[in-house]
């Protein structure tokens, strides 16, 4: 892992390399999926989170809209309630889908080609179809763990998306 340091004048040290680094820099350890931490040189925490903000924030100011302003009012209400754990969780189960079907590196057609749900046994099991002359399979203990993991973790983003729609509802009241 890479250890970068933060000095109170606010440059960036990289540690591997020896040598000051910009935020640009960061992204290009991002896009090389290098694993780094960031850390404040007087008070030896962790800023990472904050530096990654950063950037995020320089990108919305030069006209790229990275976030939606109504998702950004969210976080900052889930925040105000005492339910940034909520967010925090709900977040983390979008980010998971998202690298499970490549979104960030392939975009939508990655998610699109990929093989999350085969939907072909969600039509053919436990439906038959009499003229069908292929053989029925039953499907193995693998695929049925694979489903029923799949739909607990569907029902966790259902209730999550619930309780953020009641909140959000009651919070407008």
């Amino acid at each position: 892992m890479i250890v970068i340091k933060k000095y109170s004048n606010r440059r960036l040290y990289n540690t591997d390399s020896s040598s000051y680094i910009t935020q640009d820099d960061i992204v290009d350890l991002i896009k090389k999926k290098n694993s780094f931490q960031i850390t404040d040189v007087d008070s030896k925490k962790d800023i990472t989170s904050s530096i990654l903000m950063q950037i995020i924030l320089e990108k919305q100011t030069t006209g790229t809209n990275l976030v939606p302003e109504e998702f950004l009012k969210q976080i900052i209400l889930f925040n105000e309630n005492n339910q940034s754990a909520d967010m925090f969780s709900f977040l983390s189960n979008v980010l998971n889908f998202a690298n499970s079907n490549n979104i960030f590196t392939k975009g939508f057609d990655g998610m699109m080609k990929s093989n999350s749900f085969d939907f072909q046994k969600f039509f053919t099991y436990p439906f038959s179809n009499e003229s069908s002359k292929e053989e029925k399979k039953e499907p193995t203990t693998t695929e049925s763990s694979d489903i029923d993991t799949l739909s607990k973790q569907l029902n966790e983003l259902k209730s999550q998306l619930d309780k953020m729609k009641k909140e959000s509802f009651e919070s407008s009241k």
